[in-house]
């Protein structure tokens, strides 16, 4: 009798503590809402200066709006690695540290896409590799990283659904 009520107190005791456990995790202000395997998370746009400000965006698949990375002292956009479709302007500019754009690989539609004033951007790790789709002119420019061949291998793989003169880009 006596291991019965020992069973059953600390049955009773675990339950409570999952249940203080879950109420803590689910009321924390970071905490997202459960996912089933084939939903996306969205997310609303955003200014990225930060690793904070990119950590934000962490688990997020879609972009709501515009994504800006500017001004920023990243060197690297790892935390942006789930984003896979930006709805408005993928937006990279004047980040006077940012060697690479590979956090960034997993991008497959955006808006439009606008990268000037990188100065330390370089192509080695790939330039937007998983970009298929921007619905208006890709505009690249003054990122003294960049090669011309770079450029031009990223404007013969993204497909811009605007006019046939819409494709422009500028070292």
């Amino acid at each position: 009798m006596c291991t019965m009520f020992s069973k059953t107190r600390s049955l009773s005791y675990l339950t409570t503590v999952l249940a203080v456990a879950a109420s803590a995790a689910c009321s924390a202000p970071e905490a997202r809402p459960a996912l089933s395997a084939s939903a996306s998370l969205e997310c609303q746009g955003g200014v990225v200066r930060s690793e904070a400000d990119a950590a934000r965006f962490a688990g997020c698949e879609t972009v709501v709006g515009d994504l800006e990375i500017s001004g920023s002292d990243l060197t690297e956009l790892a935390e942006l690695s789930s984003v896979r479709r930006v709805t408005g302007k993928l937006s990279v500019v004047g980040n006077t540290r940012l060697i690479s754009l590979a956090g960034l690989e997993g991008v497959v539609r955006a808006g439009s896409v606008e990268i000037p004033r990188n100065p330390l951007l370089c192509g080695y790790f790939g330039l937007l590799t998983g970009l298929e789709v921007v619905d208006q002119p890709l505009e690249l420019g003054k990122n003294r990283g960049l090669s011309q061949r770079d450029v031009r291998l990223m404007l013969e793989r993204v497909e811009v659904r605007v006019t046939t003169d819409a494709r422009q880009a500028s070292l």
